[in-house]
């Protein structure tokens, strides 16, 4: 049994040498070696002490994707406290949750991010150091330098508003004419082709940031770090190495406690299951506070000695797959449609490779160019939501590997993955080693609940006992995923337990599987299939559906003729619905359905918050 610390600090020590991370910059890519990786983890790690950050403290983590953010986690770590990472795409009432919930006592902030924990901040006590990741402290000691008696007048104001119940209106009228004043009485004369730098004395943002600099609360990361090693943290592969919280799609989330040894373990078996060594290269472009990311995307192939470059957006995921040509990458099942779509389109938009495509014999001369441009030797693997079958052939078609895993945060998080070896679409492929996996209650289908058993299963959730007993039963955990296995011991989702459909007939569907099959069309691009009650113990199956956009103009220009209107979409995405649902059984067809101007909310794989979404079904169909 490992720590994490113990676990990449060999590889570094072993891999010295060699590029452990890289991101570009000004066009172009800058790399840290496993050396300064390691040196630069003891410093700030030597820093958090510093900072009064004792050990078995909460650190908290928001912001980007950066060697930065894998350095603090480390170091973090390190130090002999637990990490926090938190989704930047938060808005303030669940930031505010979080780490007003895990009891961080201090939190490295990307710049995005750092105006809305100012929003918060007097909200949030406990929360002692804050640690600017990529902000130089000199910008805000700039930004904050306010004249005492302005101080006064902006504490007086708020007062003011406070007391005597001012008018928004009112409120903005009155600080657009003092900020305009500020800016003519302090600001040097202009000079040509620079734009006036207007600061909002009178804001709570900036008065926030002020008070946290006067009190000695804010840092710069450099600025913290320390050339004197820590002694070895008292650190035991059992204990909390992070707290994770679940983005969840069913209401508030809750922080997931995993252990050192969770995470060291699942790492070590998904290496066998996907046969990965030192020569591993990784492009990272999920959110890497999500736990797949997190283990499977940054902390393995840094465990092996690989190489993990972290793309510049999703905009430019295309440009970078070609320039780093990653040997393993992780994505969400919405990216690999949507890759396979550009990429079929791309197709059936040039006549000779259609032609060369449809034959056999000739396929290969289409393929291999794609191969060369998207990665011949990539092994591509799909987690975070179930993988459509027709999409993982689509990829085989095109001589791309493409393996799908399964997995959630409180199992650390593979629990079952296909192999380079044995595969099968549809599938999540077998349990890895060492993880016990078994159908609670089957019925006749030999369907049930997953319960999980084994090394990566959590300790359970953050000062909430209630909800780890609802999950966590002799050592099972109810994963709340109903599955089933094959006769060659594979394992297939069949969806949620609390999505289940019961019809009036008594049969069971499974929203997934109706979502999956309507996603054919090109003319839906999200849907939320659910059961509408019809009765106290039946249901019928409705849907939610955000069109196509982009092939609803297609359409209109094929058409020769103008914006469809609302009517002539609904006819549209209905014929749609009807022909795609006739692959499935009676039963599961959608019975009705309405139309959403915009498209779902949804947590960081990508799927979507059944608890935010309220259905207002259509009648008139």
């Amino acid at each position: 049994m490992q720590t994490i610390v113990d676990f990449i600090y060999n590889s570094c020590r072993q891999h010295a040498d060699r590029i452990a991370m890289q991101n570009k910059t000004r066009g172009q890519w800058k790399g840290i070696s496993y050396t300064k990786l390691w040196d630069t983890v003891e410093k700030l790690a030597a820093g958090l002490r510093g900072l009064g950050i004792k050990e078995k403290s909460h650190v908290a983590l928001l912001g980007p994707s950066s060697p930065r953010w894998v350095v603090s986690y480390l170091s973090i770590l390190r130090a002999g406290c637990i990490a926090v990472p938190i989704d930047k795409e938060l808005k303030a009432n669940e930031l505010r949750h979080i780490l007003d919930d895990s009891d961080a006592k201090a939190v490295f902030v990307g710049q995005s991010q750092f105006d809305l924990l100012l929003e918060i901040i007097d909200d949030l006590p406990k929360l002692k150091k804050i640690i600017l990741l990529d902000i130089p402290l000199s910008d805000l000691i700039n930004r904050s330098e306010i004249p005492e008696i302005l101080e006064q007048l902006s504490n007086l104001w708020h007062q003011l508003i406070a007391e005597l119940e001012v008018p928004e209106d009112r409120q903005k009228q009155v600080e657009d004419l003092a900020i305009q004043a500020h800016s003519l009485l302090t600001s040097p004369d202009d000079v040509e082709g620079e734009q006036k730098r207007v600061l909002n004395f009178l804001s709570q943002i900036e008065t926030s940031r002020s008070n946290l600099l006067k009190e000695g609360r804010l840092h710069a990361y450099k600025k913290i770090f320390h050339d004197q090693p820590l002694p070895a943290a008292k650190l035991n592969p059992e204990d909390i190495a992070v707290i994770l919280y679940t983005s969840g799609t069913t209401g508030r989330s809750k922080g997931a406690m995993l252990s050192h040894d969770n995470i060291v373990t699942n790492i070590k078996a998904a290496c066998e299951r996907f046969q990965l060594d030192s020569s591993i290269r990784t492009l990272s472009f999920l959110p890497i506070n999500h736990v797949f990311e997190q283990v499977c995307g940054v902390l393995l192939p840094l465990s092996l000695g690989g190489q993990v470059s972290f793309a510049e957006s999703i905009k430019k995921l295309g440009d970078n797959l070609t320039e780093i040509k990653p040997t393993f990458l992780l994505g969400v099942p919405a990216v690999y449609r949507l890759l396979l779509d550009r990429i079929m389109k791309n197709i059936e938009s040039k006549p000779s490779a259609r032609m060369l495509f449809r034959f056999p014999l000739t396929r290969k001369i289409v393929t291999a160019k794609i191969q060369q441009t998207v990665g011949k030797g990539t092994t591509f693997i799909s987690g975070g939501a179930a993988l459509d079958p027709a999409v993982s052939e689509g990829f085989h078609s095109l001589g791309l590997t493409l393996l799908q895993g399964y997995g959630i945060t409180e199992t650390s998080p593979v629990i079952s993955a296909e192999s380079p070896f044995k595969s099968k679409p549809g599938t999540v492929g077998e349990a890895l080693v060492g993880v016990q996996v078994k159908i609670n209650n089957p019925n006749e289908d030999g369907e049930g609940e997953i319960l999980v058993k084994g090394p990566n299963v959590m300790l359970g959730y953050y000062k909430n006992d209630q909800a780890t007993a609802e999950v966590l039963k002799d050592g099972w955990y109810h994963t709340g995923d109903l599955g089933r296995f094959d006769g060659d011991g594979m394992l297939s989702i069949c969806g949620r337990v609390k999505n289940l459909i019961v019809t009036p007939n008594g049969k069971n569907v499974y929203p997934e599987e109706v979502e999956n099959q309507l996603l054919n069309s090109p003319y839906i691009a999200e849907i939320m299939v659910f059961g509408h009650k019809v009765s106290p113990t039946a249901e019928e199956v409705y849907a939610v559906i955000y069109p196509n956009e982009e092939a609803l103009f297609d359409y209109e220009k094929e058409q020769n003729r103008g914006p469809l209107t609302a009517a002539e979409v609904e006819d549209l995405i209905r014929r749609e619905v009807l022909i795609h649902g006739k692959e499935l059984a009676d039963y599961k067809r959608v019975k009705k359905f309405t139309l959403r101007e915009d498209e779902f909310p949804k947590t960081t794989t990508r799927k979507i918050k059944r608890f935010v979404v309220e259905p207002e079904i259509s009648t008139d169909q």
